[in-house]
C-alpha cells in the first residue's frame, strides 16, 4: 500500500513532508485516506486540511481518520455515483468541517437563522465572514437612487435595536445565547 501512495503522491506533486505524514497514519487510516484521494483526485491542500482536521478530532474525540472517512456522514457523500468531483470534495470538506468544529457551525447556523427572522427585504443584506474570521458584520445596502438610499438607511435604523442583531454579536463574541 505504502508503494501505492508514494505513486499516488508523485501523480499529484504531493510534496515529501506531507506524503511521509501520510505514510506514519495507521494502516487502516493510510487505506482509507488512499481510497479517498483516489476516488476525489484531491492534491496536496486538500489532503492537508483533511490531516489536520482528522487529526484534531482524533485528539479531541477518540476517532481515528479511517472512523471520521468511513463514518455514515462522510462516506456516502465521497462515494455518490450522482454526485460530480468537485461537489464532492465541496461537501466532504463541509461535513469534515462540520465534525471538527460543531461549535462554529453551530454559531453560523444561528446566526444565520436571527439574520432570516428578522424578515429583510431583498435591498438590505445582513452577513458575517466565512468561520466567523474577525468576529464582524457587514451590511449591504442595494440602492437606485439617493432617495431610495435614504429610505433603506431609515429602515435600518430601527434594525439595530432588534434583539437578533444584539443576539448575533453575541454569536460573534463567542457567547452563549
Amino acid at each position: 500500500m505504502d508503494g501505492e501512495i508514494e505513486t499516488y503522491g508523485k501523480s499529484k506533486g504531493i510534496r515529501p513532508r506531507t506524503l511521509q505524514r501520510w505514510l506514519r497514519l495507521s494502516e487502516p487510516d493510510r487505506k482509507a485516506l488512499l481510497d479517498l484521494a483516489c476516488q476525489l483526485g484531491i492534491g496536496e491542500n486538500h489532503l492537508r486540511d483533511i490531516l489536520e482536521w482528522t487529526e484534531e478530532m482524533n485528539l479531541r474525540d477518540g476517532v481515528s481518520l479511517w472512523q471520521v472517512i468511513r463514518g455514515a456522514t462522510v462516506e456516502p457523500i465521497w462515494t455518490d455515483p450522482g454526485l460530480g468531483r468537485s461537489e464532492k470534495i465541496r461537501r466532504v470538506k463541509e461535513e469534515l468541517r462540520r465534525l471538527r468544529f460543531p461549535r462554529l457551525v453551530r454559531a453560523e447556523r444561528e446566526i444565520q437563522k436571527r439574520v432570516r427572522s428578522m424578515g429583510l427585504k431583498s435591498e438590505i443584506q445582513i452577513s458575517v465572514p466565512p468561520a466567523l474570521e474577525g468576529g464582524f458584520l457587514t451590511v449591504h445596502l442595494k440602492s437606485t437612487s439617493y432617495e431610495d438610499l435614504q429610505r433603506l438607511v431609515a429602515e435600518l435604523g430601527p434594525l439595530v435595536d432588534r434583539s437578533e442583531i444584539r443576539e448575533v454579536f453575541s454569536l460573534l463574541n463567542g457567547e452563549a445565547i
